[in-house]
């Protein structure tokens, strides 16, 4: 039977090892992943889309605004045309730019702790006969799993 856990890299992990090969258990196999390297993209593909998104704001105050300036260009020198399609642009500039101050600010409070050092995680592999799952279960749990899996 294998015990697929996962962990944030610390001393937990190490003293999780140590207590299963006390109990017999050696077949333990320990990988650690990769931090990301380069920042998400910021524009999505048909392909490819992580929810990030510029233009959602940008249509709706494009929205808003060509609808407020359509109906005050009737009383405007220009009509409504105009200043409906002048609002609809000044909106989507207005959401655009709104949507990127955003996503600098969250940008840079998301990047603080990968400055500060944070540690990647780890899956751990632990190979056991079917009676010392249990075992091997609550010990994993005990030292702070992240998540766990079995498989025969």
């Amino acid at each position: 039977m294998q015990i697929f856990a996962t962990f944030e890299y610390s001393t937990f992990v190490e003293i999780a090892i140590t207590e299963l090969e006390e109990k017999g258990i050696t077949a333990i196999y320990a990988v650690p992943l990769d931090l990301r390297k380069k920042e998400p993209r910021l524009l999505d593909s048909i392909h490819r889309a992580d929810g990030l998104s510029f233009i959602d704001k940008g249509m709706i105050f494009a929205f808003m605004f060509g609808t407020i300036g359509a109906s005050k260009g009737f009383v405007w020198q220009g009509g409504p045309i105009i200043w409906g399609v002048v609002g609809a642009i000044l909106g989507f500039l207005i959401g655009v730019s709104l949507s990127w101050f955003i996503y600098l600010l969250k940008r840079n409070k998301n990047q603080l702790p990968l400055k500060k050092g944070k540690k990647g995680e780890i899956i751990l592999i632990v190979t056991c006969e079917d009676h010392q799952a249990s075992v091997v279960e609550d010990i994993l749990w005990d030292h702070k799993a992240l998540g766990l899996a079995r498989t025969r």
